[in-house]
């Protein structure tokens, strides 16, 4: 009797026993499991954190993600058209490609646009943009209200056409309104650069009055410098009433091509402007947001889409 009580009370032993190893165990466990889901969330808490800080502070243009870039300058220029400043950095080693866009969203509605730049971002560590205020446009309202040192959310660059120096003989322009910007952008990065001898260029650019007219200044400096080169024909659609005006009026016309061109067969034409003006030169961009085929003016003459770029 005695020899089974001891048998019992030492399995009973060693069932405290068991059932302790086992416990322990399971604390650990539960702890290493408590460390992992610590370990983890504090993870995600510190990269939530750098992506919070990236998103807020980091003013570095990308083509992945929107830089909230303060607005640091504002020129009214006409009674719809601003020139903005938005402060950056200069990302040396990295090269902003000619004829590249940045786009801008507003947050409130979801919406984004293309804007072109008229420097260069990387080189200046600022952004220089020239919009125009339009009735419907929700992004052109949005950065038209926008105070001084307020952010704005931009993406870029995105290149819009693969230009390679001395790839054309003769380069053409049709812009309308802030049409001009990529046009600008794509002349001083030629006529700028010594390595590139483009030996034509030539602009058509589109206004309603005199006083529309943007960049002007610069433009005729460029054409001045570089009379050989480069030439401009400016068109109103209400041209000024004294005599003197040696630009052209109306709708651009066949005949306006005709004069400023050289030699069809070796130009190269780029279209940028309003969606009426579009229809009337080269014919929209199809729906897909590729080129589409060329119609309007150019297509009349036998511009193929091999000669045509219609440009954001």
């Amino acid at each position: 009797m005695f020899r089974r009580t001891t048998i019992i009370t030492t399995s009973f032993r060693r069932s405290i026993s068991t059932t302790t190893t086992i416990n322990n165990a399971n604390n650990k466990n539960s702890w290493k499991y408590f460390l992992s889901v610590a370990t983890t969330c504090a993870g995600l808490y510190v990269g939530w954190k750098a992506w919070q800080w990236r998103q807020f502070n980091d003013t570095r243009l990308s083509p992945d993600r929107f830089a909230p870039l303060e607005l640091i300058a504002k020129e009214q220029l006409t009674h719809d058209a601003y020139r903005l400043r938005l402060k950056g950095q200069v990302q040396q080693g990295e090269a902003f490609s000619t004829l590249s866009c940045l786009y801008i969203k507003d947050d409130n509605i979801q919406v984004m646009r293309s804007y072109t730049p008229i420097n260069d971002p990387f080189h200046d560590g600022h952004v220089d943009l020239i919009i125009k205020r339009y009735q419907q446009g929700s992004i052109s309202k949005m950065l038209a209200r926008t105070q001084l040192h307020e952010k704005v959310f931009v993406r870029g660059p995105i290149e819009e056409y693969p230009y390679e120096p001395n790839s054309k003989s003769e380069i053409g322009m049709i812009a309308g309104g802030t049409g001009i910007t990529p046009m600008y952008q794509l002349i001083k990065s030629v006529l700028n650069n010594p390595n590139d001898k483009t030996p034509q260029m030539w602009l058509i650019y589109c206004n309603k009055t005199q006083e529309d007219i943007l960049l002007r200044t610069e433009l005729d400096e460029l054409a001045e410098k570089h009379k050989d080169r480069f030439q401009i024909l400016y068109v109103l659609d209400h041209p000024p009433s004294t005599t003197g005006w040696q630009g052209g009026s109306g709708y651009v016309s066949r005949e306006m091509i005709e004069k400023m061109m050289k030699k069809k067969d070796d130009a190269f034409v780029f279209v940028c402007g309003p969606d009426a003006m579009l229809n009337h030169v080269s014919g929209q961009r199809a729906r897909d947001f590729t080129q589409g085929s060329v119609t309007g003016i150019l297509g009349q003459m036998g511009f193929t889409s091999n000669q045509v770029w219609k440009l954001e």
